[in-house]
């Protein structure tokens, strides 16, 4: 997969995951983590640059980082908070 697909995968899952950052629902280390995890299967769903050709893909594919967002910070808030002891 080409740099620029690459970073075309990124740019959907930030924008995606940004509200959830800037209102406080995930903290920076969780910010990091699902931008990586998200962005490494998109590389795999996606396959080449020719599956962003056009508008209507992209839309697509930003519905399906927005959806992969929503479980993962699903996911978070369903895991027990962690406790020191």
């Amino acid at each position: 997969m080409s740099y620029s697909a690459k970073e075309e995968i990124q740019r959907m899952v930030k924008i995606a995951l940004k509200p959830r950052y800037v209102d406080k629902t995930i903290n920076k280390d969780q910010y990091t983590d699902i931008n990586r995890d998200i962005s490494r299967k998109m590389y795999d769903l996606v396959g080449d640059a020719s599956a962003l050709a056009d508008q209507g893909a992209r839309e697509r594919w930003q519905g399906m980082a927005a959806e992969e967002v929503r479980k993962a910070v699903a996911s978070l808030a369903a895991q027990p908070a962690a406790t020191s002891g």
